[in-house]
Parts: structure tokens; sequence; C-alpha cells
């Protein structure tokens, strides 16, 4: 299947709709002052729904293969280190912009957004990055994506299309009525519950099938499908008004649950058809490279905005507004675009090189224990509620440091490989108790420089040697288990 560079732009556009909602075209966008145009400004929330219809799409027509095996595994990871590298990088740019207060953060709000799923909890649905909610429903959609595409290999192309639909009207109808009925009591569920867009990204993945399987057929219809194509945009941007001139229709954020799903699809599947020379412009290298960039774009234009908007207003220029509103939408677009030639790529090689050799499960219940030794650590320590609460400040920063150190230092010392479970016992427990103590003595660095910086109030030493003792009797443990059990026929590293 050939690429459609003609998609690809209106990435961009939807992004520019993103970033003007959020209030980054100063200059650029002030001037207008129609109400149409600023209806169409204001449509950010349906542009989101169109960036999910368009993700279900290209979905399909990269993957949708009814005579290949589907490779679930390597699709998923080659979803994961598409996305997860640049947006850990942006939630680490978030915590920089938050240090001074880290420290008072409850580390099961950075927990959510470390494994994406601040989307599904209403409360930290706009913790840190406030757009990256977003990726935690892509990333539930990718989740689901092989086995809705192994179910639709076995499925008439009409049957998926009237079951997207339907499942579009029963979704569409379950939340005009719990919107009616609970917003805005239950905001946050209502615009970011990943369940809710669903239907949207069905629609999208069921439109791309259609195109895989149909195309071919309509190669000669072109003036019915350039028309279709002008009517559905025309309806698009004319609900879009309407709807800001008659506020009893779903407006602002309630079409972001896919009210216009259908509209998108049939725009997408007669944009991908077209030959005419709206394509040909649209496929342009530079509006392509454009579109390239619209991930970088929506990732890190938050964190980059308010870390440049600090340093412009502690600086002492004159008019720093003036300056923020005719800057923001150049410097994110260059942001894109160096992000998108000199930072992603990268980033995530050096990504896939790191995890080349680890063993995710191990890593995953690593993180683990780094949970429960912190804990337990302050709990024998401090019996009384009164003590634990006194420290409680440390015991986050120590979950902080060790949350996000002790991996490094594992991987640093390749103690995240399965193959080393089958070293001879002794020299396993060797292998592990050099990263375990090299973490501990990070951490231990770490939490006491924050004490000389006056950033917490006591250093209990203590606590250290509790939590070396419990990292490393659960590492052992944790590791005698998979070896026990012989999760990895691996060949053993030699002595």
């Amino acid at each position: 299947m050939k690429r459609l560079d003609q998609l690809t732009f209106t990435r961009f556009w939807a992004l520019l709709l993103v970033i003007s909602y959020h209030g980054g075209g100063g200059i650029y966008t002030n001037w207008i002052d129609h109400p149409w145009a600023v209806a169409i400004l204001g449509s950010a929330p349906s542009a989101v729904s169109y960036l999910y219809i368009l993700s279900g799409f290209v979905m399909s027509i990269a993957y949708h293969r009814p005579g290949e095996k589907f490779d679930i595994g390597r699709y998923w990871w080659s979803r994961f280190l598409r996305i997860y590298p640049l947006y850990i990088f942006s939630f680490v740019l978030v915590c920089y912009y938050y240090l001074d207060f880290m420290a008072r953060i409850k580390p099961q709000k950075v927990l959510a957004n470390v494994f994406l799923l601040q989307a599904w909890w209403p409360p930290y649905a706009q913790s840190f990055n406030y757009a990256s909610w977003s990726l935690t429903v892509e990333f539930f959609f990718y989740a689901l994506f092989p086995f809705f595409t192994l179910w639709a290999y076995r499925q008439s192309t009409r049957k998926l299309i009237w079951a997207s639909l339907a499942f579009w009207a029963v979704s569409q109808l379950i939340h005009f009525v719990l919107w009616t009925g609970y917003f805005p009591a239950w905001h946050e569920f209502l615009v970011y519950n990943p369940l809710l867009h669903l239907n949207t990204f069905i629609i999208g993945v069921v439109g791309g099938i259609w195109f895989v399987r149909q195309s071919g057929e309509q190669g000669s219809r072109q003036r019915l499908n350039f028309a279709l194509l002008l009517i559905s945009l025309l309806l698009i941007s004319g609900y879009v008004i309407l709807s800001s001139i008659y506020p009893q229709l779903p407006h602002d954020l309630q079409p972001i649950a896919g009210l216009m799903a259908p509209l998108f699809v049939l725009f997408t599947v007669t944009l991908a058809l077209d030959q005419t020379r709206l394509s040909s412009i649209l496929s342009h290298r530079w509006l392509t490279t454009l579109g390239e960039t619209a991930f970088a774009l929506y990732i890190l234009h938050v964190p980059v905005i308010w870390l440049y908007e600090r340093a412009l207003f502690s600086s002492n220029v004159s008019d720093p507004d003036f300056i923020l509103s005719i800057t923001y939408l150049p410097l994110m677009i260059s942001m894109g675009l160096v992000t998108y030639f000199f930072v992603d790529p990268p980033l995530r090689n050096w990504t896939k090189a790191l995890l080349k050799h680890v063993n995710m499960p191990l890593l995953v219940l690593d993180l683990v224990i780094v949970m429960i030794s912190v804990y337990f650590s302050f709990r024998f320590r401090f019996e009384t509620a009164r003590e634990f609460n006194a420290y409680r400040t440390t015991g986050l920063l120590m979950f902080w440091f060790a949350f996000l150190g002790r991996p490094l230092v594992s991987i640093a010392f390749s103690a995240l490989s399965p193959s080393h479970l089958y070293l001879p016992f002794l020299q396993m427990m060797r292998q592990l108790l050099i990263p375990v103590t090299a973490g501990s003595v990070v951490v231990a660095t770490l939490v006491y420089l924050s004490y000389a910086a006056g950033w917490i109030e006591n250093f209990p030493r203590s606590i250290f040697v509790i939590d070396w003792v419990i990292v490393l009797a659960l590492s052992i443990f944790v590791r005698c288990v998979f070896r026990w059990l012989q999760l990895y026929k691996v060949s053993p590293v030699p002595v």
C-alpha cells in the first residue's frame, strides 16, 4: 500500500487547532474576530476526535493483511517505541518544571503518568502534562487493535460498517445521557475516559479496512469522490459553526467523544482516494514534513511553553506578554521540526538499544519492589503515625529517586537480563548485590543532597539500610521464582 501523504498534513492542521485552543495562537490568531472563524479555531476537541479517526484508519492501512500472520508482540513493541520515548521525555520536562513541588506530589499520581494510566482515573486525567491524557487513550486503542483486526478478518465489509455505526450510535446515546445528567460534576470522566473514545477509533479502523478492501474499485469515480470530500468538509465546518451559534447543540468539549466521527471518516476516506491537484499540493514534501511533526508538537507544546514562559517572565525583557504572543507559534513549529529530525529518532533508537537486553516483567517487578521497599522502610523505622507523617516529604522524595534511579542502575549493570537467571546461584547473587548496593548509594546520595539544599528537613540514615535489605531480599526472591519456574529458556551467560 502506497503512502497517503495527503493525509499527513491534516495532522498538523489539527494540532494548530489544539495549540490555538490552549491559548497559543498569539498575534497570529488574535486578529481573527469573525464568529465563524472563531468557532473553527475553537474546534480543537473535534480535531482530537479526527486524530483518533486518522489513527485507526492508518493502523488498518498498515496492518490489515488477512492473508498474513499478525505479530501482536511486534506490533505492540513498535507502537511503544513510536510513542513512549518522546512521551517520557515530555514527562521529565514537566517534572523539571515542577521540581520544587515534586516531593509533595502523591506517588500514585506520578505512577499513573509514568504508566500512561492517568485518563482512567478522573482526578489524575489532567495531571502533569495536561495534553498527555490522549496518549492513555491511544495506548488503549493499541492494546485492542490486534484483537479487533483478527476478528475483522472473518467479517464482511458491510457487517463491519453497520457494526461500527451501531456501536457509535449507542456510544453517543450513552455519552449524551451522561453529559446532560452529570456534566460538569463528571467533567474529567466524560471528556477523558478512553472507553468513551473507542467508538471514534473503531470507525476509523473500519474506514481503513474498507479502503484496503475496496479502494481499487473507486479509481474511476474521482468527480463523485471529490464532491463527497467537499460535502464532508462543509458539513463538519457547518456543524462547528452552527453549534457555536446555537448552544443547544453539543458544542465545545462535548463533541470530543466522536459526535462527528462518521463525517470525519468520510472526509478521511475521500481524501485518501483523491487524485486531484488538492492531493498533489497536500503531498508536498514541506507540508508532509510539518504533518510528521504533529506528535512532537502535541506532546511537547505544554512543557516547552511552560518553561519558555517562566524563563521569559523571569528575565528583564520589557513586555514579555507581547514577546510571548509573537514567538509562541514559531517556537512551537521550530521545536516540532527540531524534535522530529534530531531528538525523536535518536531517542527512539537509544531506548530500543537500552531495552534490547532488558526483561520487561523483571523491570516491572523491580519497580513494584521499589514501591514496597520505600513504604515499609519508613513503616518499620517509624512505628507511630505521627513520626511517619513527619517524614512523609522525605519518603516521597526518596521514592522518586529510587523509582527513577534504581532501574537505570540495574540496566547499567545488566541486572535485568534474563540470561543472568541461569548463572550459578552464588554468582547470580553477586551480580545482583552490586546494582542493588549501587542503587542504594545513589538514592542515599541524592536524598542527602536534597537535605543539604534545604528541600527536606531530615535525613534518616537507618532508612537506607532497611531499604537496601528489603530490595535485595525481594529481588533475590523474584529471580529465584523466575529461575524455578524456568520462564525463560535462554543460554546462560559465560562464567
